[in-house]
């Protein structure tokens, strides 16, 4: 019998601002991320084929996906701009982020991939911006780890996208 496997994405690799540099900045609210449903579930996704997803039984997530791309995210686009900070969804801000995620998963060529949209509002309910992405990062090796990494890698990236784009936008 196959013991179950329990994963955490890791951690950024980026540097935290100080407190004090980022004591002043206007906040974001980050709303709970939606997960499309193949992905609201406890085992890690591998695409086997160009039309079939397959739910392992035996890899699974120690915690919930989204709960965990939710705080990944609020602390890295932290990390990665000091324009703003972003809170929880708990918290009120003048501006509120979006984030959907309709892949987050192992693809049969040995790649991790990651798509959706991102889209700001502000506290009149108008768009601000709206961002779709699609981000791809090879696994260094075989296997749930490696995946689990490059997930996290996709994170990363994503984070420096939205920071990115929050950095040109005139906001208050």
């Amino acid at each position: 019998m196959v013991e179950k496997q329990h994963y955490f994405l890791p951690d950024s690799l980026s540097e935290s601002p100080s407190s004090a540099a980022v004591s002043e900045a206007p906040l974001i609210q980050l709303r709970a991320v939606a997960l499309t449903d193949f992905l609201d579930n406890e085992g890690l996704v591998l695409q086997l084929d160009d039309i079939t997803l397959n739910q392992a039984k035996n890899h699974v997530w120690a915690e919930s996906l989204q709960q965990q791309i939710h705080r990944g995210l609020r602390e890295r686009i932290n990390q990665q701009q000091q324009t703003l900070i972003v809170v929880g969804a708990q918290e009120s801000a003048a501006l509120s982020l979006s984030v959907e995620i309709d892949a987050f998963h192992g693809r049969h060529d040995g790649t991790a991939v990651t798509s959706g949209q991102w889209q700001l509002k502000n506290k009149q309910g108008e768009l601000v911006a709206l961002n779709r992405f699609s981000l791809d990062t090879e696994l260094k090796q075989p296997g749930y780890p490696a995946l689990v990494r490059a997930l996290g890698q996709n994170l990363d990236k994503l984070a420096a996208l939205i920071a990115k784009e929050l950095k040109t936008l005139d906001l208050p």
